[in-house]
């Protein structure tokens, strides 16, 4: 654990309780702001080698940082309740000497700690724009351009797509910080029982980037192709992997995350995670047409902009409506 972190875990309230699922409940300062004072454990910290994020499930307070910040309004508000004038003093110093020595290097914006293995695109792949516009006529650059265009003309425009000779899939790169990290291989046969190949880091977050951009919402899917068509991000799975949140969480401070289930069952997971878990997110139900199973098939028949419109308009961030609006949506 970061100095920076252990100093702010170590002057938590001392009667501070730890759950199984890795969060620590106490009762929450911010509660005595907006009503009467908690006396049931229901502020909530989740501690990371290189950050933290904070939730209260009763006022409904929230806060993040990691390491390489500086303090947000919250977070300041927040930890204020806990230390004193010098320990606050020795924060900010602690945070403000870290973030001279490591300016300009961009492992400072929540770079994992781990060691992670970094895959680079084999060097048969080739751009499918390019080659299209190069003029370049191989088969199998034709098989994939037709199954894209098929499942949405768009994409081409929208990611930087790529193919190979003698292979019935296309590539998917996977950026952080600006930079391949790993790549994705998608299947063009429908039928086969893995239409997905990763090879990416442990704990990787498809459009990762998108999360430090200024928005106001962060729509999450599960699959890469429903973030593409959004512009959203990606988890690349039907449920929150400890590393995966770990990524996700010191952004709930700048903005709401939206989690968009594909209606099916593995996206009831995920709802059901969120729900049991009580993440800090909210959960969409657009009022989409039976047989529109994810934000693909909404894009294709709705468009890029209205699907978008959809998902933040019918947002539910309240756990019990949640469960409830959950019971029409995968029905």
């Amino acid at each position: 654990m970061h100095e920076i972190i252990e100093y702010i875990y170590d002057l938590l309230p001392a009667d501070k309780k730890h759950r199984g699922n890795g969060w620590t409940y106490f009762n929450c300062p911010m509660c005595k702001y907006t009503e009467n004072s908690d006396t049931k454990h229901r502020g909530n910290i989740l501690i990371f080698d290189d950050g933290f994020v904070y939730q209260c499930f009763n006022c409904k307070f929230k806060c993040g940082f990691h390491v390489g910040q500086y303090l947000s309004k919250n977070c300041y508000s927040f930890l204020k309740e806990f230390l004193n004038t010098t320990q606050m003093a020795t924060l900010l110093e602690m945070i403000k000497k870290y973030n001279e020595q490591h300016e300009g290097n961009e492992k400072t914006i929540s770079q994992p700690v781990i060691k992670r293995e970094i895959r680079d695109i084999p060097k048969e792949y080739k751009s499918i724009r390019e080659s299209l516009v190069n003029g370049e006529t191989n088969p199998y650059l034709q098989m994939c351009k037709l199954y894209i265009e098929d499942r949405n003309p768009r994409l081409l425009n929208w990611e930087n797509l790529m193919w190979a000779d003698r292979k019935e899939s296309f590539l998917i790169p996977c950026y952080e910080y600006g930079k391949v990290v790993g790549y994705s291989l998608r299947m063009l046969d429908d039928t086969v029982k893995n239409k997905y190949i990763h090879y990416i880091p442990q704990g990787y977050v498809y459009n990762f980037d998108n999360l430090a951009l200024p928005r106001k919402y962060e729509i999450i899917t599960e699959g890469q192709l429903d973030a593409l068509a959004i512009n959203g991000v990606s988890i690349l799975s039907n449920e929150f992997t400890q590393e995966r949140l770990r990524r996700i969480l010191p952004y709930i401070d700048n903005k709401e995350i939206i989690i968009m289930p594909d209606r099916d069952k593995a996206g009831k997971k995920l709802v059901d995670q969120v729900i049991e878990e009580n993440l800090p997110f909210s959960v969409a139900f657009p009022n989409w047409e039976k047989g529109i199973k994810d934000t693909f098939d909404a894009v294709k028949k709705y468009g890029r902009l209205y699907t978008i419109y959809s998902i933040i308009t019918n947002k539910e961030a309240d756990k019990d409506n949640i469960k409830m609006k959950a019971i029409k949506w995968f029905s």
